[in-house]
């Protein structure tokens, strides 16, 4: 370190002279930290980019845009919503049809006679248990302690598998409440049954919770199960719940039509519901082509740089922000990167797509381009054109939107499908030059030249702590110098006065 003496001697403001002499040699400094300030305002536009593709690409995968049956989707009437409801997969047929209900679908109940407060001792349990319409038993294992109370037997049953919900109840015997505890089958049906699978478990189902059991071991129900019966078009048949499919649509049964007679349900394509997916979609597109476009076309202006930290201190908060504002931008004006990306992704709106030899234009559909030049590729949609376009034609709807796959070639994907492949390709050509969060700087073009900055910087902060030394030095020798001759001129004034 330069001892330093500041014009003791001379008087002079050592500090200020060097420091004005500092600011001439430190302006190629202030240059190469606005360079560095610069990339790293480019580099956060550019990623700012990316997350608004993230955000498109998310959407797109969230609401399975690339599945056909988003652009097929049905929608189900009911003449009597109270009595029956549907709803319909893509692939059922728009047609009306008669349902007649002469039964609902019930579950078994099991009550007990009586049961103990406290387990007589510890136990493993195990069952076999048969579902409503099926032949194969499943086992099912519960351990009770010693300890347990009614209580907590019963909160064991619910957590298993044994498939009903136990609780306790009162039940009335001719003379008086009596309080037992009930089973009732989480399954509905006929057929079902709960059988205790070894002589310990039905001498605890028995002697300690109190239910009947037959010569199989088996539950004796307080109410059986019984199959809904339902008529189809005149088609009768039995089902083991009230919730079920046929022909791709899925029928829910609320009760019978002894009173109100048949029910009609009527099939047809989900217009309003497609439409909103597509107009969704747009909506989300534009506005990432928006913000692209923004960056695209901003005014550069070159007088406004970063400013320096002297230059800040001089400045308010709001004068610092709007400086800043300009400066940052047009920092992508004319990007190649993010022009090359619209002009694809515009091209996978507006190329044809070719489906088993018939090829679709999405302007066919009502969907077109903004006539304003500044709006390059923000999409409009004539909601009268595109809802007929679904209504008479949903496959075609399909076809342009998601028809092919990741792997077909170029003119048989559909419009989800390019535009996929354009996000992750633009993705990657900003993360090349910009990166992202989890990158390191050697590993893209930016933070290559951000690294290379920030060792020029700290080469000349080097060079000018050696330069500000050296000015240091030199009027450090001066002050030396004067202060020598002040004190000889002192000690001659004081000789010569002493002499005389």
């Amino acid at each position: 370190m330069v001892t330093r003496i500041t014009g003791l001697a001379s008087g002079m403001d050592v500090d200020e002279i060097v420091s004005n002499l500092m600011k001439t040699e430190r302006v190629p400094l202030d240059k190469l930290t606005q360079k560095k300030q610069l990339l790293e305002w480019q580099r956060d536009s550019y990623r700012e980019v990316n997350t608004k593709i993230s955000e498109l690409q998310n959407y797109i995968s969230k609401n399975t845009l690339t599945y056909p049956s988003v652009y097929n989707s049905k929608t189900v009437t009911s003449s009597n919503e109270a009595v029956v409801t549907a709803t319909a997969a893509s692939s059922a047929q728009n047609t009306s049809t008669s349902v007649e209900v002469a039964k609902l679908a019930t579950s078994s109940t099991y009550k007990s006679s009586n049961y103990t407060s406290y387990t007589a001792g510890d136990y493993s349990l195990s069952f076999n248990v048969t579902a409503p319409g099926e032949t194969e038993a499943k086992t099912v294992d519960i351990s009770i302690s010693s300890t347990d109370t009614i209580d907590k037997v019963i909160a064991k049953i619910n957590k298993s598998n044994l498939g009903v919900s136990a609780f306790k109840d009162k039940i009335y015997n001719g003379s008086e409440y009596v309080e037992t505890i009930a089973f009732s089958s989480k399954a509905t049906g006929a057929g079902g049954s709960i059988q205790a699978a070894d002589d310990t478990t039905a001498g605890f189902m028995s002697n300690q919770l109190g239910f009947t059991l037959d010569a199989e071991n088996k539950l004796t129900a307080d109410q059986k199960g019984q199959n809904a019966e339902v008529k189809i078009n005149g088609f009768t048949m039995e089902k083991t719940s009230n919730t079920f499919a046929v022909n791709g649509v899925t029928y829910t049964l609320k009760g019978t039509t002894e009173k109100t007679g048949p029910i009609t349900t009527s099939v047809s394509t989900d217009v309003d519901g497609i439409y909103n997916k597509i107009k969704d979609f747009v909506t989300k597109y534009n506005e990432l082509i928006d913000g692209i476009n923004e960056k695209l076309q901003q005014t550069k202006y070159r007088d406004y740089t970063p400013l320096t930290s002297e230059q800040k201190e001089a400045m308010s908060d709001k004068e610092v922000e709007l400086w800043e504002e300009k400066a940052k931008s047009g920092l992508l004006r004319n990007d190649s990167i993010l022009s090359g990306g619209t002009n694809q992704m515009r091209t996978d709106f507006y190329s044809n797509v070719t489906v088993d030899g018939k090829s679709y234009q999405l302007t066919e559909f009502g969907i077109t381009t903004s006539s304003t030049y500044l709006k390059r590729g923000h999409l409009e949609i004539n909601e009268e054109k595109l809802k007929a376009k679904i209504e008479e034609d949903p496959q075609s709807v399909v076809n342009l939107f998601a028809g092919g796959t990741s792997s077909s070639s170029y003119g048989e994907k559909g419009i989800i499908n390019r535009l996929n492949d354009s996000l992750k390709n633009t993705v990657k050509s900003i993360e090349n030059k910009a990166g992202n969060s989890t990158m390191t700087n050697s590993n893209f073009s930016i933070g290559k030249s951000l690294n290379t900055v920030s060792t020029d910087i700290t080469s000349l902060k080097d060079r000018l702590a050696n330069i500000e030394n050296r000015y240091y030095t030199k009027f450090t020798a001066m002050e030396t110098a004067i202060q020598k001759m002040n004190e000889q001129s002192t000690y001659l004034t004081q000789f010569l006065s002493q002499s005389m």
